[in-house]
């Protein structure tokens, strides 16, 4: 595999959260704690919430799954879902 492919490896989480004015920091905030390469972002309120795309490159099934649980215990988090880019 070239070295090319393996940066292309990126896992997509998709978080919805209260559109509250810390929201966002606090889902950053666990994306840093957990040490993860972000590589992209977006973030726009939903109506009463906050839907925040989150791209990161792969660590692993374990890692990933260990971050949704990090983001979804978040207090203004509603909802985690992730999978592949």
């Amino acid at each position: 595999m070239s070295l090319k492919q393996d940066d292309e490896k990126r896992r997509l989480f998709l978080v919805t959260a209260q559109d509250t004015p810390d929201a966002l920091m606090r889902v950053l905030g666990v994306a840093s704690v957990q040490q993860v390469r972000l590589r992209a972002l977006t973030a726009q309120p939903e109506g009463a919430d906050f839907s925040i795309r989150l791209e990161i490159d792969d660590q692993g099934d374990d890692r990933a799954h260990a971050l949704a649980a990090r983001l979804a215990s978040v207090p203004a988090v509603r909802g985690v879902g992730h999978g592949w880019r």
